[in-house]
């Protein structure tokens, strides 16, 4: 890295710090805690997935002026991030440190997916049809069982690197695995059988479903419980992004009976969804996701279950989750139906549907009275708005400025 990228990336360093180090930061700590511990003050904002190619060429603050491939990957990540900080009105927490995340290898299932895509522009959302890599019985020893290396050297040479270049300005912290047990074997499987027909076979070839998901549940249990072992695991309680929501701060994490320098699987958030099952029966939701998803939540401290799948009429075996705390209301979803049927407090994390950025112009008086409405239907549920899956903008930055000043305000607001 020559020493003009060197002056933008330490001069970016001091700008974070400068941000993170805001009296805002440890207030939006606060709120995030009391609304992940159930005694909410008021509703929280988050977006993320945002179409950023659409837009960055555009908006000077984001504008990359680095040469090194390395140092504009690093600039422009710190640019995101400040922007979002500055510019959106949001509830993100921009934590006063670096992030060095362990070196691991080993993990993952083995297999690789076989797809047609279809790209979308500047859009980081693509079109897949996937052709079976699984077809029968014999394919699933395809499927491997994890053997969890960690490389010391290389974590401590980018932690290292990074503490080199600006540690003296923004701390470095090597930081372990964040959601071990965020399992999204649906999503997985589908990729591996194709989607119509994992579909049939749910109907066609159950015992054969029963045995592909049993193998990705056993390799997702071995993973965790190596990483457990080799004390590779982050506490749940940090700004970082849990299941499909946002910041996992909690007063409930790491739990009270944990050893000093010990971090559990009991002291992280776990996360699971079955999206493709929108309009399966929960019975066979039940049987075909859930209860393998529960082996897996069921070593998490807290939980946090689903996505863009609708959930309104799956609540009454939601209950069936572990320590479930927090449940995506996607914009498909009914929500005073789930304020109804749900048999606890829960965290209801909104999804507005991210089309509303997408059309000829933004609406936003429709955008606001969607947040209100979804406020008045949860009921005393403590809520956060989560804006994700945006596939364009329109290359129009002001949209997504907009969207989170008026969600800011009607969360500021209150019911």
């Amino acid at each position: 890295m020559n020493a003009r990228d060197r002056g933008i990336i330490r001069r970016l360093a001091g700008e974070w710090m400068e941000e993170a180090t805001r009296p805002i930061q440890r207030e939006r700590v606060r709120l995030w805690t009391a609304n992940n511990d159930l005694a909410p003050e008021r509703p929280m904002v988050w977006i993320t997935e945002i179409p950023w190619a659409e837009f960055e060429g555009k908006v000077d603050a984001l504008k990359v002026e680095s040469t090194d491939e390395h140092a504009r990957w690093l600039e422009g990540f710190m640019r995101k991030r400040l922007f979002t900080a500055r510019c959106l009105k949001t509830d993100e927490v921009l934590e006063p440190l670096w992030r060095v995340g362990v070196a691991i290898s080993g993990w993952g299932y083995g297999v690789a997916t076989s797809e047609n895509q279809i790209e979308q522009g500047a859009s980081p959302i693509q079109s897949h049809h996937y052709k079976p890599v699984i077809a029968d019985f014999a394919d699933i020893e395809k499927l491997k069982m994890p053997t969890i290396r960690f490389d010391r050297e290389e974590t401590l040479k980018w932690w290292h690197h990074y503490d080199t270049l600006f540690g003296d300005i923004l701390p470095v912290a090597v930081t372990g695995v964040q959601m071990a047990g965020g399992f999204t074997a649906w999503d997985n499987l589908v990729r591996w059988t194709g989607v119509t027909e994992a579909l049939m076979d749910i109907y066609d070839r159950p015992e054969f479903i029963h045995a592909l998901m049993r193998r990705i549940t056993d390799v997702a249990l071995s993973q965790m419980d190596q990483l457990e072992a080799m004390n590779l695991l982050a506490v749940g309680n940090s700004g970082c992004r849990i299941g499909s929501g946002a910041a996992g701060y909690t007063s409930q994490l790491p739990r009270a009976d944990r050893e000093e320098d010990e971090i559990r699987l009991l002291d992280q958030w776990g996360f699971a969804t079955a999206q493709i099952f929108s309009d399966v029966s929960p019975e066979m939701h039940q049987t075909f996701a859930l209860d393998y998803e529960n082996e897996i939540l069921g070593k998490c401290g807290l939980n946090y279950y689903g996505c863009c799948e609708p959930l309104h009429n799956k609540m009454d075996i939601l209950r069936t989750v572990p320590r479930l705390r927090k449940i995506s209301v996607s914009a498909w979803c009914d929500i005073a139906q789930c304020a109804h049927r749900a048999s606890q407090k829960y965290v209801f994390s909104h999804k507005p549907n991210p089309a509303m950025l997408a059309e000829d112009a933004f609406n936003a008086p429709r955008a606001e009275e969607d947040m209100r409405r979804r406020l008045r239907e949860s009921g005393d549920m403590p809520c956060e708005f989560i804006m994700k899956d945006i596939s364009t903008v329109r290359g129009d930055v002001q949209r997504v400025i907009d969207w989170c000043a008026i969600a800011y305000r009607v969360c500021t607001e209150g019911k």
